[in-house]
């Protein structure tokens, strides 16, 4: 999955913003700098190899300047907010996007936690979605369907940060991860959400320790 994103660039004096980024890629946590066309098409085809790179491999291996990210302690949630894909993905992306930020703030977790606005990761119609990362858990809060026009609630930002800082999954707003296929997805939600009902009905938000299998999917 390759979406834009505002994540905070490492370089701030590119001559445009076409010249040159910086690609984040997760849940690796990789930071590939400074990047042109032909920087990207080798961040690519180091990416499309069967075994790739940790922040512990030879820095020969990797033919771009590059960082690794801290994710043993911190924690990166993005959400969509792309609404010329969407208006659901902008009203209500952007909503939940704000109030983590909130959130995140008045806990004081900003050392160690962020919220980003991505541009489509799919899903729209459960709008707000969101990624949690380096888990990989994907949320949607479903505020078209459960909330109306008014956005997500304060409460959906605060049990995100919850299931992050914990390491743990919100099983009521669980669509998966990037590490699965949709077969165990698919499996995984109805083992973990058997008899909850949706939409409509109060729901008690489930917390549950899970790891995610190996990864087979990557996500930048």
């Amino acid at each position: 999955m390759i979406t834009l994103s505002d994540f905070a660039p490492i370089h701030r004096c590119h001559k445009s913003s076409l010249d040159r980024i910086d690609v984040a890629v997760f849940p690796l946590g990789l930071v590939a700098k400074d990047l042109d066309q032909d920087g990207v098409q080798s961040l690519l085809s180091l990416l499309s190899r069967p075994i790739l790179p940790t922040s512990w491999s030879p820095s020969a291996e990797l033919p771009f300047d590059h960082s690794w990210l801290e994710l043993t302690h911190n924690r990166h949630i993005f959400v969509c907010t792309h609404g010329a894909r969407d208006p659901l993905c902008g009203i209500h992306g952007g909503q939940l996007l704000k109030e983590l930020r909130q959130v995140i703030e008045a806990r004081h977790l900003q050392k160690h936690m962020a919220a980003w606005a991505t541009s489509h990761i799919g899903g729209h119609k459960f709008a707000a979605n969101a990624i949690v990362y380096p888990r990989g858990d994907w949320y949607a809060t479903w505020c078209d369907r459960c909330r109306g026009a008014k956005g997500a609630p304060v409460a959906d930002a605060e049990t995100i940060v919850d299931a992050a800082l914990s390491d743990s999954v919100w099983w009521d707003a669980w669509r998966g991860a990037i590490n699965m296929t949709k077969e165990d997805q698919v499996d995984t939600w109805l083992k973990h959400n058997s008899g909850h009902e949706h939409c409509g009905h109060q729901t008690e938000d489930t917390f549950e320790t899970w790891v995610p299998p190996a990864a087979s999917v990557r996500g930048t």
